[in-house]
Parts: structure tokens; sequence; C-alpha cells
């Protein structure tokens, strides 16, 4: 689910195209660097603005942040739920939410690296993007498809094993290596979550084949 973004004055057209262009920047620097090490200067030059450009959408760095954060999470989030839509098996819907968060971070290594220096807030039960797997746990529990001491140590098993995909993926110098591991850590997942090993691993070896794409020929920056 979208997170609620703070209240702030309609930009028009122009202010639009400013924000975009900062974002745009910020995630191209946060491949590269945290964001303490990244100084407003670096951001709006990057961008192509002017300083008071910045202060106009964002009261510091920290939001900044935030913003590119939550934006990342909601592009992650939309295409589960899309890939997820008709789905109601529990452990099916979880298998398949880790092969679409590897596509999405093998697309890019940008990405892969911004989600990696951006994740502070990741494992909070509180925040609202979290709220898929949440459900899907609480569900798994409910139908005994899955075997959890409560749905908050699920959820975070789940958020724990897909960043550890994420670290291996950046790490990783080949892409046939990274989706070795995503699926035996996707059926190890599945097993964690009280799953049938058979069927644990049928079902992240399906997600994968079907959700991850074909490397293209040239990758997205």
């Amino acid at each position: 689910m979208p997170i609620a973004k703070p209240d702030k004055p309609q930009a028009p057209a122009r202010g639009g195209r400013t924000r975009h262009a900062l974002i745009s920047a910020g995630r191209r620097l946060l491949a590269e660097r945290s964001i303490d090490a990244v100084a407003v200067d670096d951001i709006v030059r990057a961008a192509g603005v002017a300083k008071g450009s910045f202060y106009t959408h964002f009261e510091d760095k920290q939001e900044f942040a935030s913003t590119i954060r939550a934006d990342i999470r909601e592009e992650i989030e939309g295409a589960v739920a899309k890939v997820n839509g008709e789905v109601t098996d529990p452990a099916r819907r979880v298998a398949r939410a880790l092969a679409v968060y590897i596509d999405y971070i093998l697309i890019s290594q940008q990405r892969a690296n911004v989600l990696l220096r951006i994740n502070v807030g990741l494992a909070s039960t509180a925040n609202p993007l979290n709220e898929g797997v949440l459900r899907d746990i609480a569900d798994g529990l409910r139908s005994g498809r899955f075997v959890t001491p409560s749905v908050q140590a699920g959820a975070l098993f789940v958020i724990g094993v897909c960043q550890i995909a994420l670290m291996n993926a950046v790490d990783e110098p080949s892409r046939a290596g990274t989706l070795m591991i995503a699926q035996q850590l996707g059926a190890l997942m599945l097993r964690g979550l009280g799953v049938p090993p058979a069927d644990a691993e049928a079902l992240i070896a399906t997600a994968i084949h079907e959700l991850v794409s074909a490397p293209a020929a040239e990758p997205i920056a």
C-alpha cells in the first residue's frame, strides 16, 4: 500500500519537473555513496537546478532520502500487488513477492545499490509499506499454511531474507549466481515458514521462472 507523504503546496508543472530532477539525481548519487556523504550542493549540481529549489521541495537530506526510499518501495509493492492480484495461496504470494524483488534489483545495479543504502526503517512492522507481507503471513497462519511464532516474526523473517538476497545481488558478479542463491534462499524462507520442502522448492522455482525477466541487452540505469 502506498505510504502517505507529507502534504506540500501544489507545485506547478515546472516545480514537478524540478522535484523529479532532484530525485533522479539523488538516486544516481545514492547508488555511489550514503546520504551522509552526499551534500545538498552535490544533489542540486547533479540535478542542474538552483540550491534554493532543494529546500522548496524538501526540509533536509533526511526527508529527501525518505522520499526516495518511499518511492522505490512503492514501485516494488505496486509490482508485487500486480502479480499477486489473483493469487490466494499465501506461500505462493510470498514466493512471487521475492521473485519480483529479485527482478527489480537485477534490472540495474543502480537500483540495487540505492536500496542497499536507504533501507532505514525497512524492518518496522509499523511501516505502511510492510502491510502486504504482514497480511500474507497472517493469512498463512490462519489457513495453517504457515507456522511461525507470530505474524511480526514471520514478516521480519521474510524481510530479512529479501535483504540478504539484495546484499548478495550487489556483491555477486554473476546473474546466474544471483538467481541460484535467490532460489535457494526462497526455498529456505518458505520452509522456515512451515511449507513442506518439495512444495517450497517448486513454488520458488516457478515464481522465479515466471517473474524474473530475461536480461536486457543493456541494463536500465
